[in-house]
């Protein structure tokens, strides 16, 4: 089997299980809205295969713990580095260094075909974290961005605190409670940088 079909299957799956957060859908019929790190319209397979059994999460949190390990191998394999000194520093703040210190970036290699790397090419989607590499769209986003970097820390810092497995089993059981604490520490940093007073 091509060593892409598992990372395809195991990004399926997780898109079987996500629920539209609890906001408004500008999906089109027969479509429901997915959110990893921003939301993308995908059709509604609900639709044709009807309710999803419980047991699904113990066969879709497996395959996205798989899948953030091996996209994370993949993604350490070349030009990762440590977060940039004046983000790590803004950052300190929020912070324990032991989360900044662990933390490492690259930039997207679009011609390295990956479901993170897919991931970005949705406009609404600035980043992607593999466990405690963050995946960047571009080098101006990992270079600006402190809003986005304190999102996908809040990602790097819950890794640490659940494991690959616990986050996955989180994200496939209820992914709005895992994003909620990086969305409302990114709209915090953004108020505070908008304002001035950081």
């Amino acid at each position: 089997m091509p060593p892409i079909i598992p990372r395809l299957v195991a990004l399926f799956v997780l898109c079987l299980t996500l629920e539209v957060p609890a906001q408004t859908n500008a999906c089109p019929a027969g479509e429901k809205q997915v959110c990893l790190d921003g939301c993308i319209c995908l059709p509604d397979v609900g639709q044709l295969l009807g309710p999803l059994p419980d047991g699904i999460y113990q066969i879709a949190a497996p395959a996205l713990a798989l899948w953030l390990t091996q996209a994370r191998a993949e993604a350490a394999n070349a030009g990762i580095q440590p977060v940039p000194p004046h983000i790590r520093e803004q950052l300190l703040r929020w912070y324990d260094p032991s989360v900044l210190d662990t933390a490492r970036y690259k930039v997207s290699d679009n011609g390295q075909f990956s479901a993170a790397t897919a991931m970005l090419q949705n406009p609404d989607v600035g980043a992607v974290t593999l466990i405690d590499i963050i995946l960047f769209r571009d080098p101006q986003t990992a270079e600006q961005n402190i809003a986005l970097w304190a999102h996908e820390l809040k990602h790097v810092q819950q890794y640490q605190e659940w494991g690959v497995e616990g986050f996955a089993q989180r994200y496939t059981q209820d992914f709005n409670a895992v994003e909620a604490p990086a969305y409302a520490i990114q709209a915090e940093v953004r108020r505070l940088v908008r304002e001035g007073t950081y």
